[in-house]
């Protein structure tokens, strides 16, 4: 009897040891090879986007055939911050100093400036009525986090029994150095 129990102890011990230890490997390499993909792909669009002035539907499409081929799903929230500069008056004497503001214009005013209303005349994708301009000063952000559970987290959440799940967080952005056209 306790032969048999050791032959259990053993067969479960090298089932952990040689089939579910390199499957969680492999599932978190794979999650780290997702995360560093979709980091890459903001990146290069937040870059892109910067450097021209504006935000092109080809150079948002690539961003989004990118994210995709790492194969989770991704939310992605766009800011723009438009650099306005207000003079100060003290009543109605100029008084040599400028406040600086931020006005700003997210995800849903980008897009529907990208991607226009299907209903009214088609416009081709390089048109430029469909880019989203900004100006040079300008602050420009995106953000990026998965949707759901990836395999390694389903994995650990079935060998510890916990029920953490942490998603790829990505943020970056930055100051647009060029003017839109």
């Amino acid at each position: 009897m306790v032969d048999a129990f050791k032959a259990i102890v053993v067969i479960v011990l090298l089932v952990i040891g040689f089939m579910i230890y390199p499957a969680m490997r492999v599932a978190d390499r794979t999650e780290e090879l997702a995360r560093q993909a979709a980091g890459s792909a903001v990146e290069e669009f937040v870059d892109t986007v910067r450097g021209k002035g504006y935000v092109a539907p080809i150079d948002y499409n690539i961003l989004l055939r990118r994210l995709d081929g790492t194969g989770m799903v991704f939310d992605v929230q766009l800011e723009h911050l438009k650099k306005t500069i207000q003079p100060v008056y003290n009543g109605s004497t100029f008084t040599n100093r400028f406040t600086i503001e931020y006005i700003g214009s997210f995800t849903l005013d980008i897009l529907d400036k990208v991607y226009p209303d299907p209903s009214s005349t088609p416009i081709a994708e390089d048109d430029e009525r469909r880019y989203y301009g900004m100006q040079a000063g300008d602050l420009f952000q995106v953000r990026v986090q998965s949707k759901g559970q990836s395999l390694s987290s389903r994995l650990r959440n079935i060998m510890f029994r916990s029920g953490t799940d942490i998603p790829i967080m990505i943020t970056y952005g930055g100051m647009v150095r060029s003017e839109a056209p």
